[in-house]
């Protein structure tokens, strides 16, 4: 081997080694930002699940975990429903951004008619639009009969 083909190899070498490193750095960047939105999205999604639970039942409060102190200083449950329901209407206009289409459509059905089954349907878009794939578990299997 003379020592051109030496210097063409290493040459090569040297070019595909800061190729290579620049491609997998920007993997790396992309991995980092997708999962700074999957958490982002989680928190969102977690806060608004909890809004959905003070309109079904108002009345365990206490048992929530609500950043906003102004509700806890309404004083009937119905206080609190209307509230809630004010404030969805805002996560819904803000979730329009980031939420997938099923996400939007069951909200919006939530809203129109807070019932558990679509408070459920709501959790379970959710849970797809997070976590990207199908889920085995239905309707039927994640509602629990208290």
């Amino acid at each position: 081997m003379d020592i051109q083909t030496i210097i063409s190899v290493l040459g090569l070498l040297g070019v595909g080694g800061i190729i290579g490193g620049y491609l997998q750095h920007l993997w790396s960047q992309k991995r980092e930002t997708e999962s700074r939105i999957q958490t982002l999205n989680e928190d969102k999604y977690r806060s608004d699940l909890v809004v959905m639970r003070c309109i079904l039942n108002p009345g365990n409060l206490n048992h929530y975990s609500i950043k906003d102190p102004n509700v806890y200083k309404l004083k009937s449950d119905n206080e609190v429903k209307e509230y809630e329901k004010k404030a969805l209407t805002e996560i819904y206009y803000n979730s329009l951004l980031y939420a997938s289409d099923d996400v939007l459509k069951n909200m919006k059905k939530f809203m129109e008619n807070p019932t558990e089954t679509n408070f459920m349907e709501t959790a379970i878009s959710m849970r797809k639009d997070l976590w990207k794939k199908g889920t085995k578990v239905d309707l039927k299997t994640l509602s629990l009969k208290l």
